[in-house]
């Protein structure tokens, strides 16, 4: 678990983080190898789940060299179904982090939603709802290793 308390916010005890595939942790479909190590770091701590509506249709034979839990979503209810994973693993205990107006739902539902920019970019809609945003992907899996980043960004 990590554990943090934020002024003005309230205390996270996070137990999941739900990290969104494409755009996110993976470019063009492939995992950047810096993002599966900075994953694997994470575990240690918080169980990952990898959500896709595999935009590029390669998880299958990516999520065997990734070692991770991969939930696929539909493409056309794909920011619907990512909500409701995270209603059912329990929003309070989730940061969720994603790039793309499929994940906004997602990012709102989650104690903490984290917007990432990267290769792709990230929808207007993410800019409007996540709790704050990062430039890469590897920026937001350091600030979950090093929780006292998240009170220095988020504190009143």
């Amino acid at each position: 678990m990590i554990s943090v308390s934020v002024p003005g916010w309230g205390d996270l005890d996070i137990e999941y983080l739900v990290i969104d595939y494409n755009g996110t942790c993976a470019f063009d479909g492939k995992m950047k190898e810096s993002v599966k190590e900075m994953l694997e770091r994470v575990s240690r701590y918080i169980k990952v789940f990898i959500i896709t509506s595999d935009t590029y249709g390669n998880i299958d034979n990516e999520g065997n060299t990734i070692g991770f839990s991969i939930i696929k979503v539909g493409k056309e209810s794909s920011a619907q179904e990512k909500a409701k994973i995270i209603k059912e693993l329990g929003p309070e205990k989730i940061v969720a982090i994603g790039n793309g107006s499929n994940d906004v739902l997602m990012l709102k539902e989650a104690s903490l939603g984290i917007g990432v920019i990267g290769e792709e970019g990230c929808s207007k809609e993410v800019l409007r709802e996540a709790d704050f945003f990062v430039k890469d992907i590897n920026d937001a899996l350091s600030i979950l290793l090093h929780p006292e980043r998240i009170v220095a960004t988020l504190r009143d």
